[in-house]
């Protein structure tokens, strides 16, 4: 059997909306990964963190399980998330944002299976979290 890491998404306590991120949880303490954007409203750039656990930061406040994925997908999951487009030119567009269209993408691409009945389900559940600059 293939061996899988799980993915979820990491929401923190952050002032003006909640910090979201993606979280690429090993067995490997060295390999855990940090997905998200950072900078301020309309000037984020990508950043992907290794090693880091979305466990220590103490402004955690969930982790919100998605699905697992192949161990052997994570470095292409990481080039898609970094070619993942920065939407700088709309004023509502968050890290939130980010997290919802790099999901997309990793489907597109086939390293999360997009019709996988409890995956479509957490998605939902996270893309309910999504709160607006507005």
């Amino acid at each position: 059997m293939a061996s899988t890491v799980l993915i979820s998404v990491a929401i923190y306590e952050n002032p003006g909306i909640l910090h979201w991120s993606l979280f690429i949880e090993t067995a490997n303490a060295s390999e855990k990964t940090i997905i998200h954007v950072l900078g301020a409203r309309q000037k984020y750039f990508p950043a992907i963190s290794t090693p880091r656990d979305a466990r220590n930061s103490r402004s955690l406040i969930e982790i919100l399980p998605l699905c697992r994925v192949d161990a052997s997908e994570v470095e292409k999951l990481k080039n898609i998330a970094y070619d993942t487009p920065i939407r700088n030119e709309l004023a509502d567009w968050s890290c939130q944002d980010y997290v919802l269209a790099v999901l997309r993408r990793l489907e597109i691409a086939s390293i999360i299976d997009g019709t996988e009945n409890d995956y479509l389900r957490n998605k939902q559940a996270v893309a309910a979290k999504r709160e607006s600059w507005v």
